[in-house]
């Protein structure tokens, strides 16, 4: 009976919504990487257009992140959501369709388009929606929600290129996201939104003050605040050390250690499967602590240790596999406490846009890794994976940790000012 009030709460309602379409947008971002070869071959296109197509798309979907969170912080985070949900799941689909490859790359930066509106919408939403004692507890369910598209996608599209072709796969992995959303159109009224227009204002004064805020002063501040720089930084350099793991490590795993393709696969979906429910334990200590800085550190810290072992050490499949999995779980745990950082450093009104722009910082250190570590596996150096990506990690931990120290300075230099 607990269970199914809880089920009703609003809020409740607002984050299994948000968390939908949290998962879609994820599950569509590796929906065509194991699709490449089928495009290579079906519809004669070489791999460097593929590698080139997969580039664009995460560059549209960054360069996009801060003017959607703008555009989300003045027209509501709620139309913004369907209408970066819906060209996603069209893309997606439309894809399927297509011989030509304009129509791909059009539909290419049409995904990269919708891909940009989801998370600063989802954590407008979420930042209006949700009771402060379970905010980080959101934050991390609404961050698992988005690993397990990613760690589902890859198989469940193969399932279906396996039981009828790739086409129809993307066909109905965009039915699917049409679906969600008409489901997120029906439950309208259940979603909060963040934006400063459509909120009741106390008096004349504050409502002029915040629509100031909105415009070109509220960007200004988001530009120069030493916190949100560093996070910004924090997610360039976390897509660095990620994409290494992500992208890079089973091909590491064999050069390294001679294990064969599918073991390595195995050990990568043991760090990406933790990292989700690493993620869920972690929404609980971001609502138990005021130091989110300390925990993303010391987990980043753990983390860095691990994969830096596997570089170096030559260990058992079963260790390498338990160091994979311990460092995926400390990994996720440290995503809430990172979203929570990212809250409490947005001004008021500005959330979408603070979201948008750090962000766009995962895309930057997305397209230039991979450069970094196929250089790295061409020189016969596949330990430098590890290591490199165990040297981002550190590099993280700084700089997440100076972020946590200016955002404190920022907040006690605001209470001493009206004394002065």
């Amino acid at each position: 009976m607990k269970v199914a009030a809880a089920i009703r709460e609003p809020h409740v309602r607002a984050l299994g919504l948000v968390g939908a379409a949290h998962f879609m947008s994820h599950f569509y971002a590796m929906t065509l990487p194991p699709l490449l070869p089928f495009l290579h071959q079906d519809l004669g296109v070489s791999y460097t257009v593929l590698g080139v197509l997969l580039s664009v798309r995460k560059i549209t979907s960054g360069a996009l992140q801060l003017p959607a969170g703008i555009a989300v912080d003045r027209m509501g985070a709620k139309a913004m959501l369907l209408f970066g949900l819906l060209t996603c799941s069209l893309a997606i689909g439309l894809i399927g369709t297509t011989d030509s490859l304009i129509v791909l790359a059009a539909l290419f930066l049409l995904f990269g388009l919708g891909d940009a509106v989801i998370h600063p919408t989802n954590y407008s939403i979420l930042n209006s929606s949700m009771p402060e004692n379970f905010m980080g507890r959101s934050f991390s369910v609404h961050t698992f929600c988005g690993h397990l598209g990613t760690a589902l996608a890859p198989a469940v599209v193969l399932t279906l290129t396996a039981l009828w072709d790739w086409r129809l796969a993307l066909m109905a992995s965009g039915l699917a996201g049409v679906v969600v959303t008409l489901a997120i159109g029906a439950q309208w009224s259940v979603l909060r939104d963040g934006a400063p227009a459509k909120r009741k204002r106390k008096d004349a004064a504050e409502s002029a003050k915040d629509a100031d805020m909105t415009t070109g002063a509220m960007l200004r501040h988001v530009l120069a605040s030493p916190p949100i720089l560093y996070l910004f930084l924090f997610f360039s350099l976390s897509s660095m050390a990620g994409s290494g793991l992500r992208e890079f490590a089973v091909a590491g795993l064999m050069a390294l250690h001679g294990m064969p393709v599918a073991a390595a696969g195995g050990a990568v979906s043991g760090f990406l499967f933790a990292s989700a429910f690493g993620v869920l334990a972690g929404g609980y200590v971001a609502d138990k602590t005021r130091r989110h800085d300390l925990v993303a550190g010391g987990g980043l810290c753990v983390a860095a240790l691990l994969i830096a072992i596997i570089g170096g050490v030559d260990l058992h499949y079963t260790l390498i596999v338990f160091c994979f999995t311990i460092a995926g779980f400390v990994n996720g745990m440290i995503r809430p406490a990172r979203d929570m950082m990212i809250r409490n450093a947005a001004p008021r009104g500005a959330t979408g846009k603070v979201f948008g722009f750090v962000f766009s910082g995962s895309s930057l250190g997305g397209g230039i890794a991979p450069v970094v570590y196929g250089f790295m596996l061409d020189m016969g150096n596949p330990s430098w994976i590890f290591y490199t990506s165990a040297a981002f990690m550190i590099l993280c931990m700084i700089v997440v940790l100076l972020s946590g120290r200016a955002a404190r300075a920022a907040a006690e230099g605001a209470e001493r000012a009206p004394a002065e």
